[in-house]
């Protein structure tokens, strides 16, 4: 059984950018969730509720405040 190595991209951007991201990922979310409604199929539903909570992931990365981005990193935190 092989693991799978998680792979950390750290990006900055400017606060203009960051709001746009935003903007992006919530017209994504209402795509998805409006897709969610119309689909009656149990593998696809499943699929969309897994893309729904890896967009709120990275969301709520985008909405945290600075200072508590990093309480999850050992290093940060120490």
């Amino acid at each position: 059984m092989s693991v799978k190595e998680q792979t950390v991209t750290n990006v900055e951007l400017p606060q203009r950018e960051s709001e746009f991201l935003l903007e992006v990922l919530a017209s994504a979310e209402r795509e998805l969730l409006a897709e969610l409604s119309r689909t009656d199929t149990r593998e696809y539903r499943d699929w969309l509720t897994e893309r729904l909570a890896l967009l709120e992931s990275v969301r709520n990365r985008f909405t945290q405040e600075p200072a508590r981005a990093h309480e999850s990193d050992p290093v940060r935190a120490a």
